[in-house]
């Protein structure tokens, strides 16, 4: 990215006489912006191009090493998707948002490095806090994440009572029919053909069989029903829902065939406990495993 100022005057002989000798039609050069001028002897280092690179969002936080609260910058989208985002820290500008806040394209600021860090000079500056109360050492983890006993709420008000999850299933071979067989004696000839009686007893109907489990391409797992679970909470508080403390070994999936196992591998509904705490009461939900149409 070029700069917005030439760096110094120009000593080559061409560029000297077409600045002299005045011309009717403008120069291709001068008619450009400045911002898109380049000049000689300047260059851009790359964080400088990555700032002007990505994704327009605005900060809902204080964002050490990118900029104050409310500041509208440019980011990469996987940093919004997978941290920003999930953590309510930013949120995206699209061309509606814009219009709902009376800004244009125009108020995207570059990035802030600066802001946050501590330095020699500014030791003695006390950062801005939202609160006034003391700062205590807490990890990184523990700042982000709801305490236990609000997920547990958040889980029992705004989760809802039944999970689905779409999956294709594996179509069942048919088994082949039983062949009837007749009893024969031992006295007959290999060759001897065999006759029926009419008046034999016809052999009694077998019972129905319960219908088999009907597997399906790509378990369930944990895991997938804790990304919902995030993502359900996520749509209902967008403020709260991505900062939930929950891990996959705090659910639990019930009627299982082999006890202990984590992934669900057929059709059908299913109960899991979901644990916010050691302390805390598991709540119940229902996990519906459907044919994906």
């Amino acid at each position: 990215m070029a700069p917005t100022r030439l760096a110094r005057p120009p000593t080559c002989l061409s560029c000297l006489r077409r600045l002299a000798q005045p011309s009717s039609s403008p120069s291709p050069f001068l008619s450009l912006p400045l911002a898109q001028q380049q000049t000689r002897g300047v260059k851009t280092t790359k964080a400088e191009e990555e700032d002007l690179q990505g994704i327009p969002v605005r900060l809902l936080q204080n964002m050490p090493g990118f900029g104050r609260k409310h500041a509208i910058i440019r980011v990469k989208p996987g940093r919004m998707r997978n941290y920003w985002f999930p953590r309510a820290q930013a949120e995206y500008m699209t061309r509606q948002r814009f219009q709902e806040l009376g800004l244009t394209e125009d108020a995207i600021g570059v990035r802030d490095r600066t802001f946050g860090n501590r330095s020699l000079l500014d030791q003695d500056t006390k950062p801005v806090l939202a609160d006034d109360a003391p700062v205590t050492n807490k990890s990184k983890k523990d700042t982000l994440t709801l305490p236990p006993e609000e997920t547990l709420t958040l889980l029992q008000t705004l989760l809802p009572p039944t999970l689905t999850f779409a999956r294709k299933p594996i179509p069942a071979v048919p088994a082949a029919p039983p062949t009837p067989s007749t009893p024969r004696s031992p006295s007959l000839a290999p060759h001897a053909a065999l006759s029926t009686d009419s008046h034999r007893d016809a052999p009694e109907p077998a019972a129905p069989e319960q219908p088999a489990a009907v597997a399906i391409f790509g378990s369930v797992s944990t895991t997938d029903i804790l990304a919902l679970i995030r993502e359900r909470l996520l749509e209902a508080d967008p403020s709260r829902g991505g900062r939930v403390a929950l891990e996959a070994d705090g659910v639990a999936i019930l009627g299982l065939e082999d006890e202990g196992e984590d992934r669900i591998k057929r059709l059908g509904t299913f109960e899991v406990l979901i644990t916010a705490g050691r302390d805390l009461e598991p709540v119940r939900r229902t996990v519906e495993v459907v044919a994906e149409e």
